[in-house]
């Protein structure tokens, strides 16, 4: 639309003024074509098209837009920094690939080959958790390809056999601090490394990773459109200085910047330790219609952003290195999809799907190994949006976490350690969501930190400022969260040495902050009404809503069996407190509430819809204004729960 208008601007002008020239053809935004067949010498016609991106980019000129033939493009570390349109021609799908096709191997003994010692050199010490040790090979971001398939990376030479590779780097980079990665590194230079495969590189086709990152988006109004991304080795931490490439070495395989751009129809895959695909420094653009599945860390993430979409997009088989996701601390960054210091996000119409993930994520053993959450909003996300996704067999989710004013409405959670959880997050609103067989359905709570404050000194004084959550002036305190029409049916579990853990399926829990500071259940939630509780009978401990009321868990909590004694108990002094709740109990076959599947692991067989005529179907609390323009329904109206 922004190039329409400003042709038909110019023409516009010419018809009314004869002292206006028409622009020579060479002024105007032309189509540069690229073709991987190409040999070299082309100049950007359709007839003799450039072999390379790389040349392409260098060429175009603000309007251009470059077209890509199919074939796999072996370039990296790109900067697109023109107003242009990058985009797989009619019918193709190229690939931008990190990994090249090392010509010379030599025998190595013991049924191995190595390369020599001339390929990239890859930080192995650049992990966000300031101790890279303890992430083990995780750590370790190069990678091996062989037929297509990866290798699994080992610490040593004699580990190596056919499914396997080994890095032989004499002078890898070092810590100045060697269990700090945060006091800086011992740079050395882009090449050394040696790599080490147990099959004949004669009869197979291998492939090494050998850039960091595809491409760095850069200027406003770019488009980027119909590729496969994929085979890039960039490393968790963005502060790595290589004598070659600079800082492109980490944070992610793809960057996006500027202003209005539009990234869709593309996947992004095999990214190593960093992100997939990050936006940062960004404004007022669209990310729609992509996959980020089969990636090393995290699948895709916004930083320092505002007014951004990511819709119709899917995640899938994110984090397959293995970096830790539980227990992990204040460093733990692993989610299919991160997003920080940001204003306005809207993350709608989106799929992330575990069902093929051979373990239910719903179990207690599967979820205190790996609590990776779906979506993440963390340290001061504002005024955004988690609208009408679909979540299916995933650990945690929806994950609000110390952020402000974001709403999560209208999705559908089928399968999960947590479905919903807010954490330190104030004015979060929660309607008309869905979550079956989950371990906890809906979890509100309050941990220690409080005003944009990570840790604390022993005076109280702050020792790890949040700079964006301070500035912002996020209280880090749960506040002013409301719950209505949501569904929860899901069944309980025991753990064993304390039954009560994971009883509830609505859980609100408070804590003191640092400074003295006492936020619990009346002060937590605002409004809870309207919600339906579905349970099989079990004979183990059951609850419906777990609600602390006061500091001591044992004695000032609320535990309540049933609905109505929460709705009935005088220590739940907020709006509402279920007073239009739904409290059932019968198997998933009999289910009067939505459509689950018999068996419960039976991904995707069920469409989780309400029963038509039952008690969810028009009796939800109507939604208020804003809600409903989320939604682009009318404020006020009948809805259903769910």
């Amino acid at each position: 639309m922004r190039r329409l208008i400003a042709t038909t601007a110019t023409a516009v002008l010419a018809a009314v003024s004869p002292l206006c020239a028409t622009p020579a053809w060479g002024d105007q935004p032309t189509t540069i074509h690229v073709a991987a067949s190409a040999g070299e010498g082309g100049n950007g016609s359709s007839t003799s098209p450039y072999a390379t991106l790389g040349a392409a980019l260098k060429a175009a000129k603000d309007g251009d837009t470059i077209e890509v033939a199919d074939g796999t493009y072996r370039e990296g570390e790109l900067y697109i920094e023109k107003d242009v349109t990058v985009r797989a021609a009619g019918g193709a799908k190229p690939v931008l690939s990190g990994a090249k096709v090392p010509a010379s191997w030599s025998s190595a003994g013991n049924g191995t080959w190595a390369t020599p010692h001339d390929m990239v050199r890859f930080c192995t010490v650049c992990t966000t958790n300031a101790d890279p040790s303890v992430e083990g090979m995780a750590a370790h971001p190069e990678q091996v390809f062989v037929d297509g398939k990866p290798l699994t990376q080992v610490a040593t030479r004699g580990e190596v056999k056919a499914g396997t590779f080994f890095v032989d780097d004499p002078d890898p980079i070092t810590l100045k601090n060697p269990k700090n990665n945060h006091a800086g590194y011992n740079v050395k230079p882009h090449r050394g490394a040696s790599y080490v495969i147990g099959v004949d590189p004669s009869k197979h086709r291998v492939e090494v990773v050998q850039h960091s990152r595809a491409a760095t988006l850069k200027a406003d109004g770019i488009a980027f459109s119909g590729f496969s991304v994929e085979k890039y080795s960039p490393v968790q931490r963005w502060d790595y200085r290589d004598p070659e490439i600079g800082t492109a070495t980490g944070g992610a395989m793809f960057v996006a910047s500027g202003k209005n751009f539009e990234v869709s129809n593309n996947s992004f895959a095999h990214s190593a330790a960093g992100t997939a695909f990050a936006v940062t420094d960004a404004s007022s653009s669209t990310v729609s219609n992509n996959r980020f599945a089969g990636n090393g860390g995290v699948g895709s993430g916004i930083n320092q952003s505002s007014d951004i979409t990511f819709e119709h997009n899917y995640w899938s088989n994110n984090n397959t290195a293995g970096f830790i996701s539980a227990n992990c601390g204040a460093y733990c960054t692993l989610s299919d999809m991160k997003v920080t210091h940001a204003e306005r996000i809207r993350y709608q119409y989106n799929t992330v799907d575990y069902s093929a993930a051979g373990v239910d994520h719903s179990n207690l053993s599967s979820f205190q190994a790996k609590q990776q959450a779906a979506i993440w909003f963390d340290e001061g996300v504002l005024d955004s949006q988690i609208i009408g996704s679909r979540f299916v067999n995933v650990p945690t989710a929806i994950f609000d976490e110390v952020s402000r004013g974001n709403t999560i409405a209208s999705n559908v959670i089928e399968g999960a350690g947590i479905g919903i959880q807010i954490s330190g997050s104030e004015n979060s609103q929660v309607w008309n969501n869905t979550i079956s067989h989950a371990l906890t359905s809906i979890v509100v709570q309050e941990d220690s930190r409080s005003d944009g404050c990570n840790a604390r000194n022993a005076d109280g004084s702050c020792a790890q400022v949040e700079k964006w959550s301070a500035d912002h002036g996020l209280t880090w305190d749960t506040t002013n969260v409301r719950l209505y029409n949501n569904i929860l049916s899901s069944e309980q579990q025991v753990t064993e040495g304390d039954v009560w853990r994971y009883s509830a399926m609505m859980q609100v829990t408070g804590n003191k902050d640092q400074v003295g500071g006492e936020v619990y259940g009346n002060q937590m939630v605002s409004g809870i009404d309207h919600n339906v509780y579905y349970r099989q009978p079990v004979n183990v401990p059951s609850t419906t809503v777990l609600w602390q009321y006061g500091p001591n868990r044992l004695t000032e909590s609320v535990n309540a069996a049933k609905l109505g004694e929460f709705a009935s108990n005088p220590n739940v002094r907020t709006a509402g407190k279920e007073a239009s709740g739904v409290d059932l109990t019968g198997s998933r076959e009999a289910n009067p509430v939505i459509r689950e599947p018999r068996t419960p692991t039976a991904w995707k067989s069920a469409d989780l819809k309400i029963v038509p005529g039952g008690p969810a179907d028009g009796t939800g609390k109507p939604l208020p204004q804003d809600v409903a323009g989320f939604l682009g329904l009318k404020a006020g109206e009948k809805v259903n729960r769910g």
